[in-house]
């Protein structure tokens, strides 16, 4: 009898095992940015008003579950050269050495893999964000919303010193003129793989 239950614990052990990769965390899935309804926006100070503009162009991969923060990571990657605003001058100015000089560096990146749930769909991103030939830590705060089961929406915001990566140099170094914070607001929409 102790013979038969422990032939009958060992092959539960043994289908335990076999069976483990199965019952396992499913993969946290993928999701593809529907361009059309996503955005990226940002907004300075300029002689005490304010200036916005947007990038036109940007991809990504993201792959999320809230309930797996752990595992979720995302890239996004800004073509710089799609940088549009209000003023013509002033988007030929941004194209420029001193400010995102796209020629020698056509990207700006966001990456991360560290998420902290702050809310009931609330999260907090701790990153890098690349611009020019600065990487410097950034959070971003979002706000996820289910669409429905395949495609989801994602607001938030950030905000950097355009300085410290060294945006605005020359004449355009000094903050008087042009303030050095810069907030960063996006929307992105995304269905699953």
């Amino acid at each position: 009898m102790i013979y038969s239950r422990l032939r009958k614990s060992i092959g539960v052990l043994v289908l335990a095992v076999l069976f483990m990769p199965l019952i396992a965390k499913a993969a946290v899935p993928e999701w593809q940015i529907v361009p059309s309804e996503s955005n990226i926006t940002f907004t300075g100070t300029q002689n005490n008003a304010p200036i916005s503009g947007q990038f036109k162009k940007f991809s990504g991969s993201i792959a999320f579950d809230p309930n797996q923060l752990n595992e979720s990571k995302i890239k996004i990657v800004i073509d710089t050269n799609s940088v549009s605003t209000s003023y013509a001058d002033f988007t030929s100015t941004l194209l420029t050495p001193d400010w995102f000089d796209v020629k020698l560096f056509p990207e700006a990146t966001f990456q991360a893999s560290q998420f902290t749930k702050t809310g009931q769909n609330t999260f907090e991103a701790n990153g890098n964000l690349t611009i020019r030939d600065k990487t410097l830590p950034v959070k971003v705060v979002f706000t996820g919303e289910e669409l429905s089961k395949t495609k989801a929406s994602v607001k938030g915001s950030t905000s950097i010193k355009r300085t410290a990566f060294g945006v605005g140099a020359g004449e355009w170094a000094s903050t008087d003129e042009v303030q050095d914070d810069v907030k960063i607001n996006f929307t992105i929409t995304a269905i699953k793989k």
